[in-house]
């Protein structure tokens, strides 16, 4: 059989995003070997990316990435809830991020770590190439999710979430608490799926991420987006949200980001992704 001599974008992404995770180029390059590809043709394919040199692939470039503004974008410097007023603290426009403070009170996030913590469990990703849940050794937090509405805490902040985003309550994933101790992070990452993991019957592809923190950190534990030179304290009750995707279903890729290990301390966070359409 003739071996394989050329990589789609999808998996010159997969392979990218894998060593970003700290996977040994060697692994990936004999998981290739496995798959068919020519031997000498995967390790020149991982020695470019590791290089960042150019890698040809077998389809056409893609196109630039259209930048909009998302409705929160278009609210002005203080933002008005049922309960809350917000205020901005910095903008981005390419990727759109936006700094937000007093998105929760002290005793909300209080209470939001209280309900999380017998629940934590090892956090895991998506698998980009089975779509499945794994364990990472480039993501070494705790985390759990809460069900959407599951009380009247989680329904106030997912409420206020959508007011914020008008996007509605159901296009949002349940709302998952991260936990970060000593030396964990996690690695460069992008949050939307790949292309071929996007289900339509399940909310469609990712658009938004609403990054809320729920603790001071005493030193680490950045959110930092490396192509936009941004990095982003942790500040208990403020919040950070990013947008990536556009209304002709393209995503960005100058919003991957990373949080950089904890150095004293630990941290705790709250996460929200929000999807094109409604999930349920």
């Amino acid at each position: 059989m003739e071996k394989i001599r050329q990589i789609s974008n999808e998996l010159r992404d997969w392979i990218i995003d894998t060593l970003s995770k700290g996977v040994s180029p060697v692994v990936i390059a004999d998981a290739l070997i496995k798959k068919g590809f020519a031997p000498r043709f995967a390790y020149e394919t991982l020695f470019r990316i590791v290089g960042k040199e150019s890698i040809v692939t077998n389809e056409a470039v893609q196109e630039a990435y259209q930048s909009e503004t998302p409705p929160i974008g278009k609210k002005g410097t203080v933002i008005s809830t049922l309960d809350r007023d917000i205020k901005v603290l910095s903008r981005a426009d390419k990727p759109f991020i936006l700094h937000l403070d007093n998105v929760l009170s002290e005793a909300e996030c209080d209470e939001l770590i209280l309900c999380s913590k017998e629940r934590l469990l090892p956090s895991k990703i998506v698998d980009p190439k089975t779509g499945q849940e794994v364990t990472a050794p480039g993501r070494t937090s705790k985390g759990m999710a809460f069900s959407v509405h599951e009380n009247n805490l989680i329904g106030k902040i997912e409420r206020r979430i959508a007011a914020l985003t008008d996007f509605p309550v159901e296009n949002g994933e349940g709302l998952q608490v991260l936990n970060y101790d000593i030396g964990e992070e996690y690695k460069q990452h992008f949050d939307f799926f790949p292309p071929s993991k996007v289900d339509p019957e399940k909310g469609g592809q990712r658009v938004g991420t609403f990054l809320i923190y729920l603790n001071d950190v005493e030193a680490g534990g950045e959110t930092v987006f490396p192509k936009a030179g941004i990095s982003i304290v942790p500040k208990k009750g403020s919040a950070v949200y990013f947008h990536y995707g556009n209304s002709i279903g393209q995503v960005d890729r100058m919003s991957v980001h990373s949080s950089v290990p904890i150095k004293k301390g630990e941290k705790w966070v709250a996460t929200k992704w929000i999807r094109q359409q409604a999930i349920y």
